[in-house]
């Protein structure tokens, strides 16, 4: 485990009167915000951290340590989040779901990068279909991107494979893949200027190609996007699963984003992943809080931590230390049937 980083000394608490609107576009990260006169809240007198509303202090008075970057040499991370709010608090990189933003009548102004997907299992499962059209969903990214900012890349309205999935659609795995890959040139059509990068679908390694090749015979060169989204891989019975479909990606030079990925598979696959994403830490919170309860440091203000930046920001600490660690190089695993 990757010792985590100690707090820098921090200046004395300040008043700044110098300025009188403070804007909401500065670059600095949120622990740094106070020392530039850009927090628009009010400051933390011990240590001159944001204490206004959700804001998250990042020293000994609140999380206890700064939250580490991803390895240099390792996938980027984008911690999962299902409150708006966060997105301008928490000053980490994050997932959110289109679902979780659209229709809401202001947003946040986000404290850092982030990256947004389609909402697809949400409405998959719950419709067997996707319930609004690649126009209201272009309309929405853009929304995002002009009025929260910072957001880096969407995923598109792609199909999932896994057998639930099909069961909910009642179309085959080609169809979904099919589906997929016309969606992302409906996307570029409709606003190729929003950054949607495509999604790779299916179920079998041959599934998985088939989609890299449909993609490649419809005019879309993957390997121009600067990340290329992989599903349907987060649910598998086994590790070998997903080693075996990013490999084989991989093997193509794309540079490849594991949806949902976490755990053992994340580490397994992290060789050929330039990214990931999970929510995984607040289902295992709410798991915990079965059996242990929550963190000690929440005694008394909440049964379960699903919702809790402490155990957020620990969680993502242990994932950010497993991408760190030493591993041995795997070759490919071959195809699965």
């Amino acid at each position: 485990m990757t010792a985590l980083t100690a707090a820098p000394a921090t200046p004395g608490w300040r008043p700044l009167p110098e300025f009188t609107e403070y804007p909401t576009t500065c670059t600095c990260r949120p622990w740094h915000r106070y020392a530039c006169g850009h927090c628009y809240h009010d400051q933390c007198e011990d240590c001159g951290f944001c204490t206004a509303g959700s804001c998250v202090c990042h020293c000994d008075y609140g999380l206890g340590f700064h939250p580490t970057e991803p390895p240099a040499g390792g996938p980027m991370f984008w911690l999962g989040g299902h409150h708006p709010a966060w997105l301008g608090s928490w000053g980490v990189p994050m997932c959110f779901s289109r679902n979780t933003l659209a229709g809401r009548a202001t947003l946040p102004t986000a404290a850092e990068d982030w990256m947004c997907d389609s909402g697809a299992f949400t409405e998959i499962a719950r419709h067997g279909r996707y319930t609004f059209t690649p126009r209201q969903y272009a309309a929405d990214i853009r929304r995002f991107r002009d009025e929260i900012g910072r957001l880096v890349w969407a995923g598109p309205m792609d199909l999932m494979c896994e057998p639930d999935m099909i069961a909910k659609t009642g179309l085959t795995v080609r169809q979904h893949i099919d589906l997929t890959v016309g969606n992302l040139i409906d996307l570029m059509a409709v606003d190729d200027q929003l950054n949607i990068y495509p999604s790779i679908q299916g179920w079998t390694v041959a599934d998985y190609e088939h989609c890299a090749d449909l993609y490649e015979r419809r005019g879309v060169r993957l390997a121009d996007f600067p990340l290329v989204g992989v599903g349907s891989i987060c649910r598998r019975k086994t590790v070998r699963e997903p080693v075996a479909i990013l490999s084989t990606l991989a093997a193509r030079g794309l540079p490849l984003h594991g949806y949902g990925l976490k755990g053992d598979a994340l580490a397994a696959c992290a060789e050929w992943l330039a990214s990931a994403d999970s929510l995984a830490w607040s289902s295992d919170a709410r798991w915990a809080a079965d059996k242990t309860g929550p963190l000690p440091q929440c005694v008394g203000k909440h049964k379960s931590c699903a919702n809790c930046v402490h155990w957020a920001m620990q969680w993502r600490e242990k994932v950010l230390a497993s991408l760190r660690a030493p591993r041995q190089t795997t070759l490919p695993i071959g195809g699965t049937s």
